[in-house]
């Protein structure tokens, strides 16, 4: 890695060069703009990293000639092999990569003998089907990141592999609203998602809107009314003073759905179930914390007559959320730990680490 020069912080991984091979999604023409593949690429940018994207899916569809990504994916790991051959990269990133096969992480190996590879996931990691190619690559890799903490994560350790805890990452251009400052938003709590196949949401959802009948709730993609997304979404958000951070399960350690990042990168007050281990990087003056719907519906009745209060927390979160857990400083710990540069003990969740 060449560092010729003193460099700004901002640029403090300059001369690393980094393949992300990520879903991109680039055939979505931009509809998911805000996913967490492009945060980590830009992230990477930010840091100074010349970070070369590999978007699996959109290059197993190019090269498949009926433009589906199960036909083309043999061609993309081919194509990745080449990739990293071309690039010389020092690291190479996998965003979750299922289709990327442990042969092909091998040869990579094999003909870039110092090179680092890494791996992020934000998906659960209760299910055991979708995290066992984790498992089967595990020996592969310098480091496995995750959006979750405790035991789940530990168990995805391995010789020379570290396990680390990663925050759902906020960037500044995509997160980019301060519904705090907004004195009059349209909606008093919002919520975007999907019931489909999730009963408890449904009953819950309902015990809301049936507890506070005049409660501004906004629920979209559930309880029979459409989605939001894109640009669409971004619109809706300053018009909100709190969003509710609801996740299929909420007694997993640290675990959060990236709609988290969303919410208080965007200014809105976090409102969310008490107990999954959050409390360890939002605390109840950034986060409202409940611990059942009846506690719930008395903490909103509470907050809408206290707008102030619900504005002062939802700043300090968004505050929190871009200086903390920005998309460059979770950048910079991913390639800090997988280059085992000690630098990844500065951030303030480094004691979420396992295998070192």
């Amino acid at each position: 890695m060449l560092t010729p020069f003193e460099l700004p912080e901002s640029q403090c991984l300059a001369g690393l060069r980094v393949v992300h091979a990520a879903n991109l999604q680039l055939s979505k023409d931009g509809s998911v703009f805000y996913n967490c593949d492009q945060k980590i690429q830009h992230g990477l940018i930010q840091n100074g990293c010349f970070a070369y994207p590999f978007s699996i899916n959109d290059r197993a569809r190019m090269l498949s000639w009926t433009g589906g990504k199960n036909q083309g994916r043999s061609k993309a790991n081919n194509a990745l092999i080449t990739t990293c051959i071309n690039v010389q990269p020092d690291l190479l990133i996998l965003g979750h990569a299922q289709y990327i096969k442990r042969e092909t992480l091998l040869e990579i190996r094999q003909q870039l003998p110092n090179i680092r590879i890494a791996l992020w996931y934000i998906d659960p990691l209760w299910e055991s089907e979708p995290i066992r190619h984790i498992f089967e690559r595990r020996d592969v890799f310098d480091g496995v990141f995750a959006t979750t903490g405790g035991e789940m994560l530990k168990a995805l350790a391995g010789d020379g592999c570290p396990a680390a805890f990663i925050p759902n990452p906020v960037y500044a251009s995509i997160e980019r609203s301060r519904a705090f400052e907004n004195p009059n938003p349209e909606y008093d709590l919002v919520f975007w998602g999907s019931d489909r196949h999730a009963p408890e949401r449904i009953r819950f959802l309902k015990s809301i809107v049936d507890s506070l009948p005049d409660l501004r709730f906004g629920v979209f993609g559930c309880l029979g009314n459409p989605g939001v997304f894109g640009k669409e979404k971004e619109d809706l958000l300053p018009k909100c003073r709190m969003g509710l951070n609801l996740s299929r399960r909420n007694d997993i350690d640290l675990y959060s759905s990236d709609r988290i990042a969303q919410i208080a990168g965007n200014g809105l007050l976090t409102v969310t179930p008490a107990g999954g281990g959050l409390e360890k990087i939002y605390n109840s003056n950034e986060v409202l914390y409940f611990s059942d719907p009846a506690d719930l519906v008395q903490k909103l009745d509470g907050l809408l007559k206290q707008p102030e209060r619900a504005a002062e927390m939802a700043r300090n979160a968004w505050r929190k959320s871009h200086e903390q857990y920005s998309a460059a400083t979770v950048a910079r710990f991913i390639v800090d730990l997988s280059m085992r540069n000690d630098r990844w003990k500065s951030v303030s969740w480094s004691e979420h680490v396992y295998g070192l």
